[in-house]
């Protein structure tokens, strides 16, 4: 028989056996269940991606990149503006203006003051060094179609657009040539630069990005600018008035905020199909996106993206999700954007905090996810000048006619517009308002205030300011150029 000590020294190494079979077969049905797991998650969030990619092809067909594309419109080679455009551009002379130009001074002189003499001899200087550019695009003044190319490199973030700081520079350009043939008193010869450099804005077409389309806005109210000092500055023709009122007509019915919104859920659509593939990583938008290099926390998100790059399908779906509210959106009228905008921020906000697993999950989307509200309130901006300018354009030419101010917008429907505009900001009628020496039309602006015609061109975003225009009596147009302000002696 076995004595006592025997027997426990058998016992235990039994007993050791026997406690790691339990652990082992414990670990392994965890790792079954963690693979099981990971396999569920993936099926779950392949499902929601699925499902949000099914929703759009059956709501919103012809809703992918390509599809956009293809349904862009085509311009013949010998209408489209933008080949003229390009090589105008490459007529500027590099470092146009010169650094020592007075640019900050001479935009700020008042639409109804000229110049000062030595103010124009340099701006005439500064116009003579392009002048071969001036040439070339003179064209474009009847050319109101135009189409530049865009190819989509791997990553869409870094695709190349240098066809937007051409038409920028021509439209800065065409600004200053209309203020130099302004002082001259050529107001018919102003006009047409206007009309060039808002044909050149419009060569930009139904790019569907954001960029393309806040160049397109922002050269247009250069050139709502430029109207106005035209009209302060002498009295163009009624028929050249009529034309350019048509064509401001035409840009505000453009949308513009639509066509930028669903190109970017397009694009960046496509992003995500990169990451999903291994093409592009987390690392690399971010770089892009902050201007920086990657640092080894991201290179930690790099390592995290690919072990849970299927959580991406559900952020993908996310962002899909989101953007298609904001093209949801963008098409409602103009004065009711602002406040679903808003509404859908704050569910991006709630959205994105629910959705998010530490450093993996709903990253993208914080990433690419464009901050709409702000972009869409530039683009009503524009519509109000827009729109505001159509209205001063009615208003001088009831004035040519009847020889008199209108009591009121009303009296200038229908025979020169069918209704009085609607402010982008509340939906109400534009404002109307006369003072002592002239009238003024205007939108509320994005304070939703009205400040009774309130006008700031340098901070036209601050609270208590309008937006609009104002329309001189021809006794107060053209007026000399103040005297330069008595310089401080030095202590």
């Amino acid at each position: 028989m076995e004595t006592e000590k025997e027997l426990s020294q058998t016992t235990k190494p039994r007993f050791r056996i026997g406690c790691l079979k339990v652990i082992g077969w414990g670990l392994l049905i965890l790792a079954l269940l963690a693979i099981l797991g990971v396999f569920w998650n993936h099926t779950q969030m392949e499902s929601k991606l699925q499902k949000a990619l099914a929703d759009l092809d059956r709501s919103e067909p012809g809703w992918r990149w390509e599809d956009i594309e293809a349904a862009r419109e085509e311009v013949p080679e010998e209408e489209n503006s933008a080949r003229i455009i390009i090589a105008a551009a490459e007529q500027i002379p590099q470092r146009w203006p010169s650094p020592d130009f007075p640019d900050e001074r001479i935009r700020s002189v008042p639409p109804n003051e000229m110049l000062t003499g030595e103010d124009f001899v340099r701006l005439s200087k500064e116009l003579a060094d392009a002048r071969p550019a001036l040439r070339d695009v003179e064209r474009v003044a009847d050319m109101p179609r135009g189409r530049h190319s865009i190819q989509l490199e791997r990553n869409v973030i870094v695709t190349g657009l240098p066809h937007l700081q051409q038409c920028r520079n021509l439209v800065i350009l065409l600004f200053y040539e209309a203020m130099r043939r302004n002082h001259k008193g050529d107001s018919k010869g102003a006009l047409t630069a206007c009309r060039t450099a808002l044909n050149v804005a419009r060569s930009i077409g139904e790019e569907p990005i954001y960029i393309s389309q806040l160049v397109r806005t922002a050269c247009c109210v250069h050139v709502c600018l430029a109207i106005e000092r035209t009209l302060g500055q002498g009295e163009p023709s009624p028929e050249d008035l009529s034309d350019l009122q048509k064509m401001l007509e035409t840009e505000d019915a453009f949308p513009a905020l639509l066509i930028a919104t669903r190109g970017e859920r397009a694009s960046l659509h496509k992003v995500f199909e990169g990451i999903e593939r291994g093409e592009l990583t987390a690392t690399e938008l971010e770089g892009l996106r902050s201007g920086g290099r990657p640092s080894e926390s991201d290179r930690w998100k790099d390592t995290l993206m690919s072990l849970w790059r299927m959580d991406t399908r559900e952020d993908h779906a996310l962002f899909l999700s989101l953007m298609t509210q904001y093209v949801k959106a963008a098409q409602l009228p103009m004065h009711e954007q602002g406040t679903v905008e808003q509404k859908i921020e704050q569910e991006v906000r709630t959205q994105v905090a629910v959705n998010t697993l530490p450093g993996t999950t709903a990253m993208i989307t914080r990433l690419l996810l464009p901050a709409v509200s702000r972009m869409g309130v530039a683009f009503r901006r524009e519509h109000a000048y827009l729109r505001s300018l159509i209205v001063t354009l009615a208003a001088e030419r009831y004035r040519r006619e009847k020889k008199e101010w209108p009591d009121k917008l009303d009296q200038l429907c229908p025979q020169f517009f069918a209704a009085v505009p609607l402010d982008p900001f509340d939906g109400k009628p534009l404002r109307y308002r006369r003072v002592k020496d002239s009238v003024i039309i205007y939108s509320v602006g994005q304070d939703g205030r009205d400040n009774g015609g309130n006008l700031d061109r340098d901070h036209p975003t601050s609270p208590g300011i309008d937006l609009g225009f104002r329309l001189w009596d021809v006794n107060m147009r053209r007026q000399p150029p103040r005297p330069k302000p008595p310089e401080s002696n030095p202590r």
